[in-house]
Parts: structure tokens; C-alpha cells; sequence
């Protein structure tokens, strides 16, 4: 008996030294401000500023701090869902929750990553159970969290085609702080997505909801919506030049095509968008990269979209003066040099107010172009054909 005891009491103590030892430790303080606290706030003023690896780095500081640190594994669900990392995002807000289950944040985020699964009932549901929760809940800024819940809970509401509720979700927040700026944004994001989905099919209603568009995107908008066959002539294939004797073993029958016949080596056979970017290339409307690559997932910014529809407008009106129209002019735009390669075709898509500048003087040729502003874009030009 007493053998017995002793046996227990040493697998007591083993298991005791086992929990004690594999307690997360942090690292140590560098700084009377290097505090978890601060890591976080700095990291979401950064993801504010859609900086996500800065964001990133910021808060696993605050997690090697202190391990335990529920904010910092909120705000990392957040960065992984602005990379549609779903699986991280969840995890990530399941983890703050362990460990502080009054985080009202880490449930708006749970409710975004089930928006992003396409469950919206219980997202919502969520989310506004989240938000009546801030009262009573471990988050010291709660204005600062009503604020994020609601803009969360809006952009949910927008994702459902709930658009009235998303509506009466962002002025909300105007309610609670005034000058939201992102609350302002997402009401005229919301209304130029309205006006863009109106009357679309629903592929293009999915292009709306991108934040940027990529080549592809441009392609298949291209395709569906503007009169290429009337305005573009098909280049003719290399293979149909010339005589080439057919080889022995097809006497007789077709040839069949080479793989991937007529189109860049980077637009994989079973690519989504295949045949929009074959029809594309083949009528003209869009080109190749300088190395023969099409770069069919890369983002188009505005300055490129803007030299596409110069060269469309230029084609449909068979007006080649429209590509040197407005050399030796001034530029309205700050950032644009009349000097510039692109300055004809910004100032061709801005004076038709296509691509519109900015309030503050600038065109931003960077910038990505969003789907519902695409499809706007592409309306309008429509409108004027």
C-alpha cells in the first residue's frame, strides 16, 4: 500500500514538473514601452493602414511577449483574413477566444471567417451577438470596437446582398464616431456595387466584389461586354501562314492542335479564364508582356486599365489621333508627369470621366482597380458607344 502511494505520489510530481515545464515563457522586456499593449495597438493602426506584414510582425511581438496574449491572436485573424487565409483566420480567433472568452473582436472575426465559408446566418448572428457584448466584455476601447464590429457586420450584410442592412449597419458607426472615414467609404463602395451588380450576370457580379481586378478579370470583362468582333480584326496564327505538308500519320484526317496553341506559356490549359484571354489576344484587345507571359493573376492598376480602354476607344472610333491628343498639354494630376508614357491615356480616360481623378489632385496610376469601379468603368463606356 505504502509502495503504491509513493508510486502515485511520484507520477504526481512528474506530471507536475511536465506542466510546469512546458508553460509558454515569453521573451523578456527590451524597453519600458516594448509591452504587448503597445504591439497590438501599433499593429492595427498598420493593418488600418493595409500594411499586413508590418501588421504581422507587430503582433507576434506582442505574442512573444507574453504567449498568452488573446488581442495579438485576434489581430492576426483579421491580417489572415485580408489574405484569404480562412483556415488561420479561424484558427487565430479561436485561439484569442481560448484564451479570453470576453474578446469581443475575436467574435467578429469568427463571424467574418463564417461569412467567408458562405454561411451568413450564423455569421450575422455572430456578429451581433459580438457586438451586444462589448458592454460587458475585457476590451478597453469599446467605442473603438463597436466601431470595427459594425463595419464588420456591414461588410457581411454587403456579402449576403443584404444591402439595405449593410447600409443601416455603416451609417451606424457614423453614429457612434462622426468622421468615420471608412464608415463614408463603405457607404459609396456600397452604392457603386449596387449600381455596378444592377442588371449584371452573375459572373460579373463576382468580379464586383474584388477588391483588385487581374488581367484576367480585364479579359473576361472585355470579352462579355465590349463589341470586339465589330471593331477587332483576328491576327492571323503563324500556323496558318504558308504551306506545311501534313506528316505521314495524318493522311487522311485532322491534325490535332498543339497543346496550348495560340496562347502564352503562363495560361495553363485548365486555367479559369482560358478562352477570354485566347479571345482577347486573338482580337487585339489586350497583349502579351514584353517576355511572352500574359501574367493572367496579376493585378491591373489604373494606369494600365487606362492605356486598354485608350486603346479600345481608338480602335472603335478609328480615331488614331486619340493616342497623342493630348501631348504638350498640362497635367491636372500631381502625380502624373505630362511627359509620361501614360499621361495621353490617363488624360483620354479622365477627361471622359472613365477613370476619374482624386479629390486631392492625383491620379494614383498604381493603385489596383476594385471590380465594382471595373465594372462602372465599362458601363459608362458603353453608354458612350
Amino acid at each position: 500500500m505504502k509502495k503504491m502511494f509513493v508510486t502515485l505520489f511520484s507520477m504526481a510530481v512528474l506530471l507536475m514538473l511536465m506542466s510546469c515545464g512546458s508553460t509558454e515563457q515569453g521573451r523578456k522586456a527590451q524597453s519600458v514601452v516594448d509591452s504587448p499593449d503597445i504591439h497590438y495597438q501599433r499593429g492595427k493602426d498598420l493593418f488600418n493602414k493595409d500594411k499586413l506584414s508590418d501588421a504581422t510582425y507587430e503582433f507576434n511581438q506582442a505574442i512573444s511577449l507574453d504567449p498568452k496574449y488573446a488581442p495579438a491572436y485576434e489581430g492576426l485573424s483579421w491580417v489572415y483574413l485580408e489574405q484569404d487565409n480562412v483556415e488561420k483566420a479561424k484558427e487565430s480567433a479561436d485561439k484569442a477566444l481560448d484564451l479570453d472568452g470576453k474578446w469581443s473582436l475575436a467574435k467578429v472575426a469568427r463571424a467574418r471567417v463564417m461569412a467567408k465559408e458562405g454561411n451568413y446566418k450564423d455569421a450575422i448572428k455572430e456578429a451581433n451577438n459580438a457586438i451586444k457584448d462589448i458592454p460587458g466584455s475585457t476590451m478597453p476601447d469599446k467605442k473603438a470596437a463597436n466601431v470595427q464590429a459594425h463595419l464588420a457586420l456591414g461588410d457581411i450584410y454587403k456579402e449576403a446582398d443584404m444591402y439595405d442592412d449593410a447600409q443601416s449597419t455603416y451609417q451606424r458607426v457614423l453614429e457612434i464616431d462622426k468622421l468615420n472615414m471608412k464608415a463614408d467609404k463603405a457607404i459609396k463602395d456600397l452604392a457603386k456595387y449596387k449600381t455596378a451588380i444592377a442588371g449584371q450576370r452573375p459572373e460579373l457580379k463576382k468580379i464586383a466584389s474584388q477588391k483588385e481586378i487581374t488581367r484576367s478579370d480585364v479579359a473576361v470583362l472585355f470579352a462579355l461586354e465590349l463589341p470586339l468582333d465589330k471593331i477587332f480584326r483576328e491576327a492571323p496564327k503563324a500556323s496558318q501562314s504558308g504551306f506545311r505538308p501534313p506528316s505521314q500519320s495524318v493522311m487522311g484526317k485532322r491534325e490535332a492542335p498543339a497543346a496550348n496553341e495560340g496562347l502564352p506559356p503562363d495560361v495553363a490549359e485548365d486555367h479559369w479564364a482560358r478562352s477570354f484571354i485566347k479571345e482577347v489576344l486573338e482580337k487585339g484587345a489586350m497583349e502579351t508582356m514584353p517576355d511572352g507571359n500574359f501574367n493572367p493573376d496579376e493585378n491591373v492598376n489604373r494606369a494600365e486599365f487606362s492605356r486598354l480602354l485608350e486603346k479600345f476607344m481608338i480602335k472603335y472610333w478609328n480615331d488614331p489621333g486619340l493616342e497623342t491628343k493630348f501631348f504638350g498639354t498640362t497635367s491636372p494630376f500631381a502625380d502624373v508627369n505630362n511627359t509620361s508614357p501614360i499621361f495621353n491615356a490617363v488624360m483620354v480616360v479622365s477627361s471622359r470621366n472613365l477613370i476619374p481623378g482624386y479629390d486631392d489632385g492625383t491620379f494614383r496610376p498604381l493603385n489596383g482597380v476594385p471590380g465594382a469601379d471595373a465594372l462602372n468603368i465599362i458601363r459608362k463606356l458603353k453608354a458612350d458607344l
